[in-house]
């Protein structure tokens, strides 16, 4: 068996599309939200007497992970709350809302990764915005590989992908591809490290390193004279509240 660490070039800037391989649904940002008329949080009894600037608002940042100090004043004082709380109870909508996507990113604060989640009361009109650790982070969509036969040949290749972190094989897939044909294999939500092992009806095989994250992906394999993993990055666009 051989093993290699990185099989294609890496775009810094831009996505590789070599081979019309597609490109990652996290480079672009959020279409910006106006929610000027939203009702802002206002502590409720029993909470830190500070409000968190209810006044302000903000853009939505589309970014997956999004640094505990890049994030305005007000907002870093509604995630201090969360997290000395154990939850920050409030009335209205809380400005961590609107600067990010809550349903879908993550906080990252003092080496640590927190999920938010918002809670609404039955009985009141009172919210809860709660932070949880997370060691497991997943993206927002499913990553799917793109496999492609460059030969003049009808190939039969299988690929074993196994997540790094925990073992778990999350692609065990044979693939019979005509001469110029490609197809597509979903492989994993989660961010982290994969090997990728690949063989083909020649007897050939190899192991190959790769990771997906939030702006570095494999996009497609193609199968030529030799197995060439296409990966691709792109420059972290800054949030639009950001200075």
């Amino acid at each position: 068996m051989k093993r290699r660490t990185l099989l294609a070039a890496v775009g810094s800037g831009t996505v590789v599309s070599t081979g019309c391989l597609g490109s990652s649904d996290e480079i672009a940002a959020d279409d910006p939200r106006d929610d000027a008329d939203a009702p802002r949080a206002e502590a409720a009894d029993g909470n830190p007497d500070t409000t968190c600037g209810a006044e302000e608002t903000y853009e939505t940042c589309g970014r997956l992970l999004i640094s505990y100090g890049s994030f305005p004043s007000p907002v870093q004082c509604e995630i201090d709350a969360a997290l000395e709380a154990d939850g920050y109870t409030a009335t209205g909508r809380f400005l961590l809302e609107d600067a990010m996507d809550a349903e879908h990113a993550y906080v990252r604060r003092d080496d640590a990764t927190y999920e938010p989640s918002v809670s609404e009361s039955d009985e009141t009109d009172e919210r809860t915005l709660s932070l949880v650790e997370r060691e497991r982070l997943t993206r927002r969509r499913v990553h799917e590989l793109r496999v492609e036969n460059a030969t003049d040949d009808r190939r039969t290749i299988a690929i074993t992908v196994d997540r790094a972190a925990d073992g778990e094989t999350v692609v065990d897939e044979t693939l019979a591809l005509d001469a110029g044909e490609r197809e597509t294999v979903a492989v994993s939500d989660v961010l982290g490290r994969y090997e990728c092992t690949v063989s083909d009806d020649r007897g050939r095989e190899e192991t190959i390193d790769s990771r997906l994250g939030e702006y570095f992906q494999f996009d497609g394999l193609v199968v030529g004279d030799e197995f060439s993993l296409l990966e691709s990055t792109a420059d972290v666009a800054p949030c639009f509240w950001e200075s």
